[in-house]
């Protein structure tokens, strides 16, 4: 499974992830914004999509040849 992801997340997908991890961590949630909400929603959309990718790619045979 770990391979799969390896060779199935790329550059731009682990930045995103990263960032998103210390934005969480960051993120005072006694007091969101509008615009920490924003991007709450956002990152659960892309979350979602993600997983919607790598089930296509897990179904198409795995990913990319290499």
């Amino acid at each position: 499974m770990i391979s799969f992801l390896k060779k199935s997340l790329n550059l731009l997908d682990w930045l995103i992830l990263a960032l998103a991890v210390f934005m969480f961590w960051r993120m005072d949630y006694a007091n969101l914004t509008f615009m920490n909400k924003i991007y709450l929603a956002s990152f659960g959309l892309w979350f979602i999509m993600l997983g919607v990718r790598l089930y296509i790619i897990y179904k198409n045979g795995g990913g990319k040849n290499g």
